[in-house]
């Protein structure tokens, strides 16, 4: 049988357990941009459906030329300042993408 010291100490790890959880979950909370873009290579479809197709091929190659450089610099072994910049960049050119071919399809 185990002693009632051992059973406490046991409750008090997993107290601190969901303690340092709560805390993660702050920490968390306090970290998110709140919905605020980090950089100008990240395009809602909102902003996109107000371009010209013109204007929408010119981001396009500015987006690929980024994520070019962003392929290099990764290839090198350099660590970007922003991991999530490579999967923005790509998702941007996605729904650019999309949007012209829908316009080119009208």
């Amino acid at each position: 049988m185990k002693s009632s010291s051992e059973k406490e100490q046991r409750q008090g790890c997993h107290q601190l357990s969901r303690m340092w959880h709560g805390t993660q979950k702050i920490r968390r909370m306090w970290t998110k941009n709140k919905g605020r873009r980090s950089d100008m290579s990240h395009l809602s479809m909102h902003e996109i459906d107000k371009m010209s197709l013109e204007q929408m091929l010119r981001r396009l190659e500015e987006l690929r030329e980024e994520l070019l450089q962003l392929r290099a610099q990764q290839a090198l072994g350099g660590s970007s300042s922003n991991p999530g910049e490579f999967k923005q960049t790509r998702r941007s050119i996605a729904r650019l993408l999309t949007s012209i071919n829908k316009e080119r399809k009208e």
